[in-house]
């Protein structure tokens, strides 16, 4: 039997940098998102790419059948397709700033409405079973679509995955999409702490900090086999060879 999970209402974030909801950020960048999910990897063969010969199929008078090339033309059965989709590379471009900016604001957006809350219980992300974890939900008193986070290595995240209606997300790992969709967002308090550190920018800074690190590492090591190389070149010309007598 599940325990009974106490939710918090969460009224302020002091991370957030946006004093108000800049709508058009939000569509921006919600805009953004859809275009640069679609792989617009559709593709017809042209004439060049059907395969058979070119030869023209019959004589262009004298038949009494109305005159025909090569059997690759788009009106022939098995032929190519007249301007038919072929892949594209297309993505929008928007600043950093930008993408921010539109993020804080649809949280600000769900915090002024006071759609987000905060699970009270150790005992949440432990959670294996779906039926606990849905009703847990449901003592929420929370109704539609809506996002829960939660760390990705808790135990609950493959419970909520079954649940409809309901998105799993990881804290670092919010979409714009999914927030503008949600009527509510769920966090654990391990999951806020981090989405607080996301929203503040730490998350990026330590992730420049170890990508520094491993450079720092990877130059350490190079000038160590340089060195090493230095010190045989030397051992070898100490050595010296064979005097002709």
């Amino acid at each position: 039997m599940a325990a009974k999970v106490k939710y918090v209402k969460v009224t302020e974030l002091p991370e957030l940098v946006a004093s108000k909801v800049n709508f058009a950020h939000i569509a921006l960048s919600y805009r953004r998102e859809l275009m640069n999910a679609k792989r617009r990897t559709s593709k017809t063969k042209r004439i060049f790419e059907v395969r058979g010969s070119g030869r023209k199929l019959h004589r262009q008078k004298g038949t009494g059948m109305a005159r025909q090339g090569e059997r690759q033309n788009p009106h022939m059965r098995g032929g190519a397709k007249a301007h038919g989709p072929q892949p594209v590379h297309r993505t929008l471009k928007l600043n950093k700033k930008v993408r921010r900016s539109a993020l804080h604001s649809v949280v600000k957006y769900h915090l002024d409405q006071g759609e987000i809350s905060v699970i009270k219980s150790a005992e949440f992300e432990g959670y294996s079973r779906t039926a606990d974890a849905y009703a847990a939900l449901v003592r929420s008193g929370y109704a539609g679509r809506g996002v829960v986070v939660v760390p990705h290595e808790a135990a609950v995240w493959r419970a909520l995955r079954n649940i409809a209606g309901i998105t799993t997300r990881a804290p670092r790992s919010i979409s714009l999409g999914d927030l503008i969709d949600a009527n509510f967002v769920i966090f654990s308090e391990r999951a806020l702490t981090e989405f607080r550190d996301f929203l503040s920018g730490k998350a990026e800074a330590e992730r420049f900090a170890e990508a520094e690190d491993r450079f720092t590492a990877t130059e350490l090591k190079v000038e160590a086999v340089e060195a090493a190389d230095v010190e045989e070149a030397v051992d070898v010309d100490a050595g010296g060879g064979d005097d002709d007598e």
